[in-house]
């Protein structure tokens, strides 16, 4: 009963109507839903909308200002430029306190700057330098104490030359032995042709013994006389033979002095030339640490520190120097590595200002020229020219300073809406697909 109670009953005629819809409604309803899904998809082709990369901007110069650091901290000790001056590359800006007197630096900077290694004095006679004991150069003194103290006993080394004087004395040797040898092959030769002679009468002699003339005394004289003769030709020749030996012996000990000689020399040398690279290393570590020095040519312009003796922190900008000449404006802008791919040369660059509200000023226009080919820190720079310098869409022109920031959009290729909706269901498929052949 319950049941019956909630069925509703209609009449015959309600219940076709219900149950038979006209054929036209759904033909009409079926053309506009397949008429809608059209316009749609057409709508989606033609809809292109490109993928902006949102980054922040740095508005500087083709050639950016040169920001000189404090390597140390401590006071500003003396300022040689002020504030407006135009400098050139390398010129000195100012010095940090330190304990070293700058004359005295520059002497040493001047003094090193004309020394080479290969320069030292190879000998007694040669110009040597002039190192006094006392100059203030703080930081560097213990380097350039110790290259002074090398200096000086490199050349007493020389002074002293102890190997060149055994040289000079075994070289003497060696002339008194050749000339020894020398007599000696002369008595050599004299004692052999005297030998001869003899030998011819010992000869003749014995003939005439034999034949009853000579008497046998005389012939034992002839015969003493020739042996004798022999004996001393061989103690010429064996004295010959030791004064050889002698000769090379000397030789050997020459040529061992020489290799001495040059060796300790070598070591002295050595012991120098590294102490002078220790003394150059630590002036270089004192001119970056203390002194201001222009990198580029450009005009100085103060920011915090205005006046010497004021205390500075290491890391902090001093003063920059803006570089001069027609400089091209540039903007430089640092993207993530993620959607990077799609940026590309060539491509659109929207500017925002931070101290030029964009609703009212309008943006700076640009086009990237080119992008770094590495990342650091997992970001890539961006080098965007601006045709239009830092005249906005609006037609306003921007006053220029140095390191304006701002927030840049990067517009890259348009893409289809159609292509966008159908880029997650491919990734999807692609993914499905690499999981089954898995």
């Amino acid at each position: 009963m319950a049941k019956q109670a909630h069925e509703i009953r209609y009449s015959q005629p309600v219940e076709d109507i219900m149950n038979t819809p006209p054929g036209s409604l759904v033909r009409w309803g079926t053309a506009i839903v397949t008429i809608v899904i059209v316009i749609l998809l057409f709508l989606s082709w033609i809809i292109k909308y490109p993928y902006i990369i949102r980054a922040e901007a740095v508005i500087t110069t083709e050639n950016p200002p040169a920001n000189i650091v404090a390597r140390v901290s401590g006071s500003i000790e003396e300022l040689f430029v002020s504030d407006g001056e135009d400098v050139s590359s390398g010129s000195i800006l100012g010095i940090m306190e330190t304990t070293a007197s700058y004359e005295s630096v520059k002497w040493l900077s001047s003094l090193l700057d004309s020394v080479k290694s290969k320069d030292m004095p190879a000998s007694i006679n040669e110009t040597r330098l002039k190192l006094p004991d006392n100059p203030v150069l703080g930081e560097i003194q213990d380097q350039y104490s110790a290259f002074r103290k090398t200096y000086y006993d490199y050349i007493n080394h020389l002074e002293i030359d102890y190997y060149g004087k055994k040289i000079e004395a075994v070289r003497d040797e060696l002339r008194s032995i050749e000339n020894y040898i020398s007599q000696l092959k002369n008595k050599e030769a004299l004692t052999a042709s005297n030998l001869a002679v003899e030998k011819k009468k010992y000869l003749r002699d014995s003939l005439l013994n034999e034949q009853g003339i000579l008497p046998d005394a005389d012939l034992e004289n002839s015969k003493q006389k020739y042996y004798s003769t022999r004996i001393e030709l061989v103690q010429v020749n064996l004295e010959t033979a030791s004064r050889q030996i002698d000769l090379a012996s000397k030789k050997q000990e020459l040529q061992d002095l020489t290799s001495s000689g040059e060796e300790e020399k070598q070591r002295y040398k050595s012991i120098l030339d590294n102490e002078l690279l220790k003394l150059k290393s630590r002036l270089d570590w004192w001119i970056q640490n203390y002194l201001l020095v222009s990198p580029i040519d450009g005009k100085v312009t103060f920011t915090s520190f205005w006046s010497e003796n004021q205390s500075v922190r290491e890391g902090e900008t001093v003063m920059t120097v803006v570089p001069g000449g027609n400089n091209e404006i540039i903007a430089r802008i640092k993207i993530p590595m993620t959607g990077s791919g799609k940026v590309k040369e060539g491509q659109d660059v929207n500017i925002r200002l931070e101290g030029y509200p964009y609703l009212e000023y309008g943006m700076v226009c640009g086009r990237i020229r080119s992008r770094s080919l590495v990342p650091q820190d997992n970001l890539y720079v961006l080098d965007v020219e601006l045709p239009d310098g830092l005249t906005t869409f609006y037609g306003k022109q921007l006053d220029f300073s140095q390191n304006m920031s701002g927030r840049a959009e990067i517009i890259t290729e348009d893409m289809r809406l159609i292509e966008r909706m159908i880029y997650p269901f491919r990734y999807l498929l692609e993914k499905n697909r690499r999981s089954n052949n898995s």
